[in-house]
């Protein structure tokens, strides 16, 4: 049997950066032109970038075998989101985190696998990722990737792009949220992970 996972709605490259003092200076002065500053076209390069799809009220999920779609409970996608802790920034030496990218990408994401003896919705394992603190916006979930039966698919379909417009560049304090979670905080409910007192003042020119 072919089983296909098929996900329409707004795509996601989102990056956490760490950043240096004055980096983040830079951005309170100059906020989304950083984008077309050379210094910082790595937003996109390295491993603190999230891709994949955003599952909201706009996102549209099928889940066919043969070709005939078959019923699941949706919510198990996100019921098990990745900590923030577990990311390797908390243990590094970095101040400054800065939220860089896109998450309004209209597409289609597809998942494929081949040859399924039987389908079981509850063999689906879904890496999801929970940035409500980090964008500042309530179950802010990102779909980064899908297996099977603890397989991952043997074909994947990402196509339909309409174009895109960049957030605007968010530094967090990083420092704070040690601090925050530490003590106990939660890591995905409650207000946006706090910003560092770095206005455009305090940036020399």
């Amino acid at each position: 049997m072919e089983l296909v996972f098929t996900a329409h709605g707004r795509s996601c490259d989102l990056a956490l950066h760490p950043i240096s003092t004055k980096t983040a200076e830079k951005i309170a002065k100059y906020g989304s032109e950083v984008y077309s500053m050379k210094p910082l076209n790595w937003w996109r390069k390295g491993n603190t970038a999230t891709w994949g799809m955003k599952i909201d009220d706009e996102c549209h999920i099928d889940i066919t075998v043969d070709g005939k779609p078959v019923e699941v409970d949706y919510d198990q996608i996100t019921t098990d989101p990745l900590k923030i802790r577990r990311r390797m920034y908390l243990d590094s030496k970095a101040k400054f985190l800065c939220v860089l990218g896109f998450d309004n990408e209209i597409c289609r994401f597809s998942w494929k696998w081949d040859n399924v003896s039987s389908f079981d919705p509850s063999k689906f394992d879904f890496m999801v990722h929970q940035w409500d603190r980090i964008m500042g916006e309530p179950n802010y979930f990102i779909l980064d990737e899908v297996r099977y039966d603890g397989q991952f698919a043997n074909r994947h379909d990402w196509c339909d792009a309409s174009g895109f417009s960049l957030v605007a560049p968010r530094v967090i304090d990083l420092q704070q949220v040690r601090r925050e979670l530490a003590q106990g905080q939660p890591e995905h409910e409650g207000q946006p992970f706090p910003s560092p007192q770095i206005t455009p003042d305090t940036v020399q020119v």
